[in-house]
């Protein structure tokens, strides 16, 4: 399609010189360091992967590079929202061909990317009479899903579970994250409800079901009115320390949550897009179907974007009043989306997951039968996480431990802290890791084992 070009200001300059003009970069490190000091929010230090934060420059594939041109492996795929690899060619020329047409279109009107990605996301479903509606991040997606569940039912209080991470910031999606260091001096949305969360190896009623079941429906005979809006919770507590919930769990406490009315929501922000290895979506693996399904971080593989999708008849509950998102069903974010679901199919991107996950699942099971301090290995796919104690009697946090090892491996590998306690790495490297990779980390993190422990 032909357009006659606008008379741009500055149009007769090159691309080179236009970049010239341009707010320059600074990649010399001290300087970098100065500036983020300088004009950053000072609350990003409370949030770093290593004690010395390290100056990135680029990325391919399931490797990221420094400014000085040293090679990392990414096992964090950069908070997760890297799912088919740094550069990936699949999502590369998806956006490419978008960003020659335009880079937006508000919901206001219309644009044929997001109907495609929609329909993409509910053949992934089972049957049922899906919609989705887009976002922006996680944190939105799950408002919105507990606001079409409160709308829904025409009722207010909503369960989660501790050490679930739901988002940091909002008001009902920080409300439902039950870990402590997230919650700042603000006063919480109101009507949440936080059951005792089933973790087989930390849990305070120990391995098995029924107890945390018993205390669940404990909570709801004592702390609601009988009634309920919805019940959220993630299929693997992904920030909580990967944790997965027992199939039984979810669905005995589906069956609660449902018989007081209540809407059931999976967050598969960091499950989804599969994750797991096995399907498409976390929740598949246990045989349930949820009311409405979260999903963000790697479906836009760096792009912001995220989604709910729910049933129609929810969604329906929202159209008495108006409701919008400026950036919602970005037609370039969409692309991405789109590319990544390429990627996985045609790309063999799930396959890849499946394979490297169980190797490296492996792997590491057999690297803690030679470190005491490894005290659980758990997951599923490229969805690993890796417990350090003190002792495995006691299962005291070796959160010091993980600190000193986050740090050193640093210099090959990128990790992240997770848990609770902070004591837990959580790996949830791009789904186009090799075996070979995990091969690597796993050498690395054994001699650090072997130094520090």
């Amino acid at each position: 399609m032909n357009h006659t070009l606008p008379n741009w200001h500055g149009s007769d300059l090159t691309e080179a010189e236009m970049i010239a003009q341009l707010p320059p970069l600074e990649w010399d490190y001290d300087t970098a360091v100065h500036d983020r000091e300088q004009y950053l929010s000072p609350v990003l230090k409370t949030f770093q992967a290593t004690t010395k934060p390290i100056l990135l420059r680029s990325g391919l594939g399931q490797y990221l590079f420094d400014a000085a041109g040293n090679r990392f492996i990414d096992t964090v795929a950069m908070n997760q929202a890297i799912s088919a690899g740094y550069r990936s060619p699949w999502v590369m020329a998806a956006v490419r061909q978008q960003l020659e047409d335009m880079q937006h279109c508000s919901t206001m009107w219309m644009h044929p990317g997001p109907a495609s990605l929609a329909k993409s996301l509910v053949e992934k479903m089972p049957a049922g009479d899906w919609v989705v509606h887009f976002l922006s991040s996680g944190t939105e997606a799950v408002d919105l899903a507990v606001t079409m569940a409160r709308n829904f039912t025409g009722r207010h209080t909503v369960v989660g579970l501790r050490s679930a991470y739901h988002g940091g910031v909002g008001a009902v999606a920080n409300a439902l994250t039950s870990i402590s260091r997230f919650h700042h001096k603000v006063t919480g949305a109101s009507g949440i409800l936080h059951a005792t969360n089933p973790d087989q190896y930390r849990g305070i009623h120990g391995a098995g079901v029924e107890p945390y079941v018993a205390e669940f429906r404990s909570l709801m005979g004592s702390s609601t009115n009988g009634e309920l809006a919805a019940y959220i919770f993630e299929p693997i507590q992904g920030y909580g320390g990967v944790i997965p919930l027992p199939a039984d769990y979810i669905r005995q406490t589906m069956e609660i949550a449902r018989s007081m009315g209540g809407i059931v929501i999976c967050d598969e922000i960091q499950t989804a897009i599969g994750r797991t290895g096995k399907h498409f979506y976390g929740f598949m693996e246990h045989g349930i179907v949820p009311d409405i399904v979260v999903m963000a971080k790697g479906l836009g593989n760096g792009f912001p974007i995220s989604a709910v999708v729910v049933r129609r008849d929810i969604a329906e509950a929202m159209t008495s009043r108006a409701f919008m998102s400026t950036y919602g069903s970005n037609p370039t974010c969409c692309a991405a989306a789109r590319g990544v679901m390429a990627a996985l199919g045609p790309g063999g991107l799930l396959e890849n997951a499946r394979i490297v996950g169980e190797e490296a699942l492996k792997m590491f099971r057999e690297l803690q039968t030679r470190h005491e301090v490894i005290g659980d290995i758990r997951g599923s796919g490229m969805m690993i996480g890796v417990e350090l104690v003190k002792d495995r009697e006691s299962k005291a946090p070796a959160s010091d431990l993980v600190a000193k090892i986050a740090d050193q491996i640093a210099d090959s590998v990128i990790v992240t802290k997770a848990g609770v306690h902070a004591n837990v790495f959580r790996l949830v490297p791009p789904l186009c890791l090799t075996v070979e990779d995990a091969t690597q980390v796993i050498d690395r993190l054994d001699a650090l084992l072997t130094k520090l422990a």
